[in-house]
């Protein structure tokens, strides 16, 4: 068959004619609905929301989470992690599962809700502030404060069943299966077992109790009485056991002489032994018993003194400050622990000894925490020894085993025990391989541990923290084994926050370590330099990841029950998510993301920057890019310094006025600005110039990019970052207009100025801390020159907007006024802001606001040749 050649081009021609212009006509209204992304505006902040995990449920079917907004208007939300099904509760708070049966939270207006996760269907009992389901769910413990205050007991199905008015106080057992409360005149307890049962320890009494207290384990209670109207008080002691009821016998047991009172705070607080056999409170004398000093009269300040005279006003004298006893009620008998020689203490071995030491013994000296002798106290026998000397006084450097057989310390960069029962000490990481004293350290003074994660079950190993690694140790030192293989990956094992409640157990100036159980997995975060999240590890395959990834990952949750995990994830670009793993080697679920919003506004992108300080140091900066990007064009920078900042890559920022420094990544990336956060690192004796090495490096290597424009730059710091950027712009004058927030103009009389928070001098933060001098201003008074603004005021080119709180008590604002009155003086361009009630850093919304416009207009004017404000204009 012929085919006619032109025919076919014509019907061709007219079917693609035809087939375009039903495209046309089919996708013209897909295109209309194309959303045009928008640049986001100050009147679009108040979208923006945070992000908070709170909850998942025993079996892992249900998470919840809370929106946070500026307005206050905050949104509680319940979510089953498998169906699209989810329940909000605004304003609500303090929201908790019974298992996959319900949840309960409170809203302050309408009391207790309970939902049915079953039905869907919520209750409301209205009035009640408070309530916490007992441990076997099967009773919830509420507490009104409408009217007369009571004490409620509901099944969990919201049934009251056990009512008592007028109920003062109460403290619920640690096991979750008892409650013990007072209506003032009646103390009692009910347990909340299989069987429900009240029982009462004091029916009627004069005078109110108070401090209800239990014993670790449930087995025994103490409690406070008021005896009078000058400051006496009874304590007793209860044991659930026996039935028994002890009082003490102040008029036996404390001194009239000493005029001592039972005066429990929060140094001494009322507490059982773990054996039930011993009771601690503190002791302090009567107000009229020590001398008061006289605001009126002249102040003695002699150098010789140990204490300053502002240390002995502002903290007190040891005489003044309670101390620490311990009651043997079984026994009768009493001992006081700590005195005015050694006021401080740390108990151990199961609460039989104490660990006593003076804070202050050392002193003249120039450390954050002194270093102190340690003396052991038999406290059935009242033996003393000394164990350590000079040691020190970092808390984090002495810790107490679980079952209270060792005292762990680090001392000459190793981990030492002291064996209590046998007494000697003990280096138990001798045989670790690698440096367990911070290798990055980069501060005067001394070197912290990397740290202990505790100590396994019976107190028989020890496990310790490299700088990657975890370490097994057993006590006696003879064995050391690695668990995890961190070093080889080049990733960072910590234990991860959210497995444990409480890394560490207070104990009174000190911590018991936390006991951990090898034979159950553990969750372990995990970080480099590029990515973080979580491992899972056990004994039989070591570690193994969880979520790993180039993101920030935090937040994780694990249902008691199977193997269901609950993470966050953000970085800058993206939002806070919610994931969800059904097990741990299952695929990522996306079930919550926050801010929305986002995907209709322009938003600017990170890429993390690589530069070298003058010794060839590798460093790295996070570089924020504006929305909206060309790169056919270019634009202002700013530059955001303090120490080490290139992490902030991997944190999303939401927009707001309402910060505390004034200054906010997005509310600039969304403006047509760069910021740079660049890491910096210190050389001893030269903070400043270490500073001004790292930024302009940093800056510089931005600037060969190409999209800068190089005479709009911006410096802005607050705090250490507000004197490195004073320290700056006297050096340089790279940039186009700087911003200072409480910063240091002169380091010598910042040196000599005291710290009016603690009462104590600055002179340890320079020599051994943050300002990293490692020596005295007499001893090498050029170092303190070369790195101190105020020595080179006459450089600045730079206009400088600086900011101080008139209460800062820990930079005081007349550092700004040196700098502000040396500025003036030699006529250069400078306005300083001073909020009368504020502090180091701004907290009233109305000032919040106020230092973030005057902020952003400043570097609007000096980077974008906008308009001069009318504050700028020099009268």
């Amino acid at each position: 068959m012929k085919i006619n050649n032109k025919r076919l081009v014509q019907v061709e021609s007219f079917l693609s004619r035809i087939t375009f212009l039903f495209f046309v006509l089919v996708t013209c209204p897909l295109l209309g609905q194309v959303k045009q992304k928008k640049m986001l505006q100050e009147s679009d902040y108040h979208l923006w929301h945070t992000l908070q995990s709170e909850n998942i449920s025993e079996n892992g079917n249900w998470i919840s989470y809370k929106l946070v907004y500026p307005n206050g208007k905050d949104t509680l939300f319940v979510r089953n992690t498998k169906l699209d099904i989810q329940y909000v509760f605004p304003n609500s708070f303090n929201g908790s599962f019974n298992m996959e049966e319900s949840f309960a939270c409170i809203t302050p207006i309408a009391g207790l809700q309970i939902l049915n996760l079953k039905t869907g269907k919520s209750h409301t009992y209205a009035g009640i502030t408070q309530y916490k389901y007992t441990k076997n769910k099967k009773y919830i413990i509420t507490y009104s404060k409408a009217g007369d205050p009571s004490l409620e007991i509901k099944k969990s199905s919201g049934l009251t069943i056990m009512k008592i008015d007028n109920v003062r106080e109460y403290k619920i057992a640690p096991q979750e299966n008892a409650v013990m409360f007072t209506d003032g005149r009646c103390i009692g307890f009910i347990t909340l077992t299989d069987k429900l049962e009240k029982t009462i320890i004091v029916e009627k009494s004069e005078n109110p109790f108070f401090n209800l207290t239990w014993q670790s384990n449930g087995n025994a209670v103490a409690f406070l009485q008021k005896k009078d109207d000058l400051g006496e008080n009874n304590l007793f002691f209860f044991s659930l056991k026996n039935n028994k009821l002890f009082e003490f016998d102040s008029e036996k047991f404390l001194n009239p002489k000493d005029d001592f009172t039972i005066n429990p705070t929060v140094t001494t607080k009322l507490t059982i032994s773990d054996d039930g056999q011993h009771v601690f409170f503190g002791i302090k004398k009567r107000d009229y018993n020590y001398s008061v000093i006289d605001s009126t009269q002249v102040q003695i300040w002699n150098a010789s003194d140990k204490l300053l005279y502002s240390q002995r006003e502002e903290i007190g004298q040891w005489d003044k400050v309670a101390k620490l006893g311990v009651w043997f009620p079984y026994e009768n008998k009493f001992k006081q622990i700590t005195s005015n020689q050694l006021p401080k203490v740390i108990l151990a071995g199961n609460q039989k000894f104490a660990i006593t030491f003076n804070p202050w013994q050392y002193e003249t000296q120039y450390k954050q925490q002194g270093d102190i002798d340690l003396s052991l106290i038999n406290l059935t026998s009242g033996d003393s020894s000394l164990i350590l000397t000079k040691h020190s006084g970092n808390k984090n450097h002495t810790i107490i085993s679980p079952e209270g057989n060792f005292i762990t310390y680090f001392k000459g960069q190793n981990w030492w025990v002291y064996d209590i029962s046998k007494k000697i000490h003990i280096n138990c990481s001798a045989n670790i391989s690698q440096p367990l004293f911070d290798q990055n350290y980069n501060s005067a003074g001394e070197i912290p541990a990397y740290g202990i994660l505790g100590w396994t079950k019976n107190d028989s190993s020890l496990l310790i923290y490299d700088q990657f690694d975890i370490w097994e140790v057993s006590p006696e030192g003879n064995s050391a084994k690695r668990l995890t293989h961190g070093r080889e990956k080049n990733i960072q094992f910590r234990i991860a926050k959210q497995q444990y409640e409480n890394f560490r157990t207070e104990n009174y100036n000190g911590f018991y370590a936390l006991e951990i159980d090898l034979d159950h997995a553990l969750i372990l975060q995990a970080k480099n330099n590029e990515k973080s999240g979580y491992y899972i590890w056990n004994k039989t395959d070591a570690e193994k990841p969880l979520v790993f990834n180039e993101m920030k990952n935090s937040y994780l949750m694990k249902s008691s029950k199977g193997e269901r995990y609950v993470f966050q994830q953000q970085n800058y670009q993206n939002a806070p998510s919610i994931w969800f793993k059904k097990n741990k080697k299952s695929k990522a679920e996306l079930i919550v993301q926050s801010n929305r919003q986002q995907k209709d506004y322009y938003w600017g992108k990170t890429e993390k920057i690589h530069y070298s300080n003058k010794n060839g140091t590798s460093l790295n900066g996070a570089l924020f890019y504006p929305a909206n990007y060309n790169p056919s064009n270019k634009y202002p920078l700013i530059v955001s310094i303090y120490e080490l900042k290139s992490h902030e890559l991997y944190q999303y920022v939401n927009p707001t006025l309402y910060s505390d420094t004034g200054f906010n990544v997005t509310n600039y990336t969304a403006q047509d600005y760069f910021v740079l956060c660049p890491d910096i690192i210190y050389e001893i004796g030269n903070p400043g110039i270490s500073a001004l090495d790292c930024v302009v490096s940093a800056t510089q290597s931005v600037i060969d990019k190409g999209f800068i424009q190089k005479d709009k730059i911006g410096l802005i710091g607050h705090s250490f970052g507000g004197y490195e950027t004073n320290f700056i712009i006297t050096q340089t004058n790279l940039f186009a207009a700087a911003v200072s927030g409480a910063g240091v103009a002169d380091l010598t009389s910042w040196y000599l100025t005291m710290g009016w928070n603690t009462g104590t001098p600055e002179i340890w933060r320079f020599e051994n801390q943050q300002w990293r001098m490692g020596k005295s201003l007499f001893e090498d008074k050029q170092a303190y020159n070369r790195n101190s603004p105020l020595e080179f005021v006459q450089n600045i080119q730079t206009p400088l907007l600086s900011w101080t709180g008139k209460q800062d008590r820990q930079v005081h604002w007349y550092q700004s006024i040196e700098f502000y009155l040396a500025l003036r003086r030699l006529q250069k361009e400078h306005i300083l802001l001073v909020y009368p009630q504020e502090k180091h850093v701004v907290m009233n919304p109305k000032d919040q606001e106020d230092l973030s416009n005057h902020i952003k207009q400043w570097f609007d004017y000096y980077l974008q040749n906008k308009s001069l404000p009318s504050w700028v204009s020099y009268k």
